[in-house]
């Protein structure tokens, strides 16, 4: 049998989504970078300025407007993924990436703060509608042990589209010429994605008889669908728990390098890529021996507890902090970097399972819809990382402290998780005796 990595069923939407991740990528960490840069300018006197002290908490306002319009949107996205031929859905979805991304180039180019935002804000609501197909998707065309596979190689394709975006969007919006640099690549990628979007296989729809337009009730039914549905309600909490622990670190990362490292935009870049990367190779690793393993979810309670490892050595290293004589990049900083790379590996680990689960649990005729759900999940429990990081930021706690708050918000996880697993043990165990005894009887 033809491996699905050689056949038309990957290529071109494994293409098209990370193509467009990478476009995403760089535009958002050049927003943060040229915001950041600009922060310590007064209002006006400068290209991407942000009235107030807005500019320092650009890791944070631009997560939000990322992540806002998929919790605005996604209820309606799943309902039309429903309806409408899916296989049409991506090719009309990334042609209209390519005209968002020329509107971010020309935002670019005047300089301005709050039209580069709200131009984040557009290509986040084309992320809402593009990620409920594109999760559809992949049952449809991957069965059985396929879908881990699957999943991993995409989730490790959206980790190193984060690598090179945030290189390419952070290291050169600050350069000569980076701007005019920064847009032609946005827009080349998007027209990459476009065109390989004209490649999808053929994807019928279930067909949705109509879209109901009234986002609270239908999310309201929708949930309690997913609840009546069983193992769907906590892999969808799970994957909106990665999501939100994703967004709390990315929006106080840049206090972190500025702040406590005393790092300048080229640290952040190199920070940012460090994360990537190991989150790259988390989800690649798990989706590897999630294809091997019976108990799949086993690896995301690992996920869960290297996240805390990871997390917490990040704290101990930069406890009395002193800038190494040498570079970011040093024996010094070895335990610094063990720390962020090792917590961004075990959170992609712990992603991977859990979205496959929820993407095989999924029912057939309402599988966009549930997605569309789940999306809405993330995008709120993203908003919610990103939003509560702001408060925090302000009451002056330092950034490092903050990544230890992170790190209890999952060690309750862990706990919930350890709790949860032992309830099932025992049910089934009592289950097995309640068959026993019936056996018995006969």
């Amino acid at each position: 049998m033809t491996h699905f990595l050689t056949t038309r069923r990957f290529w071109p939407l494994f293409s098209a989504q990370s193509l467009g991740a990478f476009a995403d990528n760089t535009l958002r960490y050049a927003t943060i970078a040229a915001v950041t840069i600009a922060a310590s300018s007064a209002y006006g006197t400068a290209d991407f300025t942000m009235p107030g002290e807005w500019g320092r908490y650009a890791g944070t306002i631009v997560s939000m407007a990322f992540t806002l319009p998929v919790l605005m949107f996604s209820v309606i996205s799943g309902q039309l993924a429903d309806k409408v031929d899916r296989q049409l859905l991506v090719r009309v979805l990334k042609g209209a990436e390519l005209v968002l991304m020329a509107f971010a180039a020309v935002c670019f180019a005047l300089g301005n703060a709050l039209l580069l935002i709200f131009s984040l804000f557009l290509m986040g609501t084309q992320s809402a509608f593009f990620s409920p197909v594109r999760n559809a998707l992949m049952p449809q065309y991957y069965r059985g042990a396929e879908l881990p596979q699957a999943n991993g190689y995409f989730n490790a394709a959206l980790f190193v589209a984060t690598i090179t975006g945030l290189i390419i969007g952070a290291a050169f919006i600050d350069k000569e010429n980076g701007r005019v640099i920064v847009a032609a690549i946005l827009i080349a990628a998007a027209a990459g994605g476009a065109l390989f979007a004209l490649l999808c296989p053929a994807a019928p729809a279930p067909g949705l008889e109509k879209i109901r337009w009234n986002v609270p009730a239908v999310a309201v039914d929708l949930y309690k669908e997913t609840m009546k549905t069983p193992g769907l309600i906590f892999p969808m909490i799970g994957i909106g728990w990665f999501w939100m622990i994703g967004a709390a670190n990315l929006a106080v990362l840049p206090n972190f390098v500025t702040e406590t490292l005393g790092g300048t935009n080229t640290t952040l870049v190199l920070a940012l890529a460090l994360s990537a990367i190991g989150a790259g190779l988390g989800s690649i690793i798990s989706g590897l021996l999630a294809a091997r393993m019976k108990d799949t979810l086993l690896i995301s309670g690992i996920g869960v507890a290297g996240t805390i490892l990871g997390m917490v050595v990040t704290y101990l290293a930069v406890i009395n902090y002193d800038v190494p004589e040498s570079a970011f990049l040093s024996w010094g900083n070895a335990p610094l970097l063990f720390g962020l790379i090792f917590s961004a590996a075990a959170n992609g680990a712990f992603a991977v399972p859990i979205m496959s689960a929820l993407q095989a649990r999924t029912p057939v005729n309402e599988r966009a819809q549930i997605m569309g759900t789940s999306n809405m999940t993330n995008g709120g429990m993203a908003t919610f990382g990103a939003f509560i990081i702001l408060p925090l930021l302000v009451w002056g706690l330092t950034p490092p402290t903050i990544f230890l708050i992170v790190a209890g918000f999952q060690v309750g996880l862990l706990l919930f998780m350890i709790f949860r697993r032992t309830l099932i043990r025992q049910h089934g165990r009592i289950g097995d005796k309640k068959a026993a005894r019936a056996e018995a009887a006969e």
